[in-house]
């Protein structure tokens, strides 16, 4: 059964009670980082927990579209884009999800460029889990999901220059 999460506005990520923030340089444009981050259904191949990401509703992009992200094949959770401004910044809060772990969760995606052809890519989570989630993220597993978020984006460069081929 589906859990309602309390959704929030994109500047509550600031604050967020746990923040988890990961940057990588890639070899990109802004826009091609941006064109990447808006084809959702291939998600999954650049980011290796997300099994399946397909989009809600007859409204395709921009703020208010919708998706819905599969992770490990069990944990599903829907999204509302928040924040959608091509070639600077993508966001969105969750609003549902298959496990009771948080009772809010947003991420923001923010591009700079720093060249011609390379962007800085800042990914920041930022939620407010449950005690039990707050817990293990108190006892060190924020440590694994930096991590594997730093992966993602590594991948997300990979799978850039893979497109331009």
């Amino acid at each position: 059964m589906a859990k309602k999460l309390q959704t929030q506005p994109p500047e509550w990520i600031a604050g967020a009670p746990v923040r988890i923030q990961a940057a990588r340089e890639l070899t990109a444009t802004p826009d091609e980082v941006f064109e990447a981050l808006c084809d959702h259904e291939s998600w999954p191949e650049w980011f290796s927990s997300l099994k399946k990401v397909e989009r809600l509703g007859d409204q395709r992009e921009g703020v208010g579209s919708r998706r819905r992200v599969t992770i490990n094949k069990r944990v599903v959770v829907d999204e509302e884009f928040i924040v959608w401004e091509p070639g600077k910044a993508w966001g969105f809060t969750v609003y549902e999800a298959s496990i009771g772990a948080f009772r809010t969760l947003n991420e923001l995606v923010q591009l700079q460029a720093i060249s011609d052809d390379r962007t800085r890519v800042t990914y920041t989570m930022g939620f407010d889990p449950n005690p039990v989630v707050g817990a293990l993220l108190k006892a060190g597993a924020k440590v694994p999901v930096k991590r594997s978020l730093g992966k993602a984006l590594e991948s997300l460069g990979d799978h850039i220059n893979s497109r331009r081929s």
